[in-house]
């Protein structure tokens, strides 16, 4: 029972040193004598000053906050040269000359700037020109789209992995694909879907950004509703 009590007691009594400290922030400035007296535990040196140990905890923290700055200027530079490449495809899009052309303006954007390996369109409603290696015509009702059912009726970009009944409908080298996004094509109603993929399994992951991907479709799709009528 004493062992307890006195348990209990040390208990309350830290919590007291803590709350008085707390409270008398300015304890140590006429007893600095004290500071260089007390130790803690240190993995590397086994034990250390508390002045030491400030220096240490201000280090982690100039050194986290350094970090963080870095991440900020690097995401600042990497959305800066996505949106310069939007850019680019949006304005090569507007001098699109008949349907086959808009399909090639974005097979050669995706390839060329956005570094992306695997891309293939997939078009609902038939099309004017002869068949494509990365453009599919499909018919709405066909079965085959039962497999995209949940991300057709979402009508916003998946990032996610896909099934290898999904990846070979959409890709011939569907077996170097470890990453995929899907972006609708929608105006008034589904004209299709572009689906993206990358041999980076980091590429493509559902806890990225969206806002890109639903702009580039937003842009494809205009280019499609304005120019070809399908």
């Amino acid at each position: 029972m004493k062992n307890k009590k006195n348990s209990k007691k040390q208990q309350l009594d830290a919590k007291q040193v803590e709350s008085y400290l707390m409270e008398n922030k300015n304890f140590f400035n006429a007893r600095e004598q004290l500071i260089s007296k007390f130790n803690l535990p240190h993995n590397k040196k086994g034990s250390i000053s508390l002045i030491e140990r400030q220096i240490e905890i201000l280090r982690e923290e100039n050194k986290a906050q350094k970090d963080k700055l870095i991440e900020f200027i690097d995401t600042g530079a990497k959305n800066d040269k996505i949106s310069k490449k939007i850019l680019t495809l949006a304005t090569s899009l507007i001098s699109s000359k008949s349907q086959k052309n808009t399909f090639e303006i974005c097979y050669n954007s995706f390839f060329n700037d956005f570094k992306i390996k695997y891309i293939s369109f997939v078009i609902f409603k038939k099309l004017n020109f002869k068949k494509s290696d990365f453009v599919l015509q499909i018919d709405r009702q066909d079965k085959s789209l039962g497999l995209f059912q949940t991300f057709l009726k979402s009508k916003s970009p998946r990032c996610n992995l896909l099934t290898n009944q999904q990846y070979k409908l959409l890709f011939k080298e569907s077996d170097k694909i470890r990453s995929s996004a899907l972006i609708p094509l929608f105006v008034n109603s589904h004209y299709g879907f572009l689906a993206i993929g990358s041999d980076d399994e980091k590429r493509f992951n559902p806890d990225m950004s969206m806002d890109y991907l639903t702009l580039i479709g937003n842009i494809i799709s205009l280019a499609i509703k304005r120019d070809h009528r399908i």
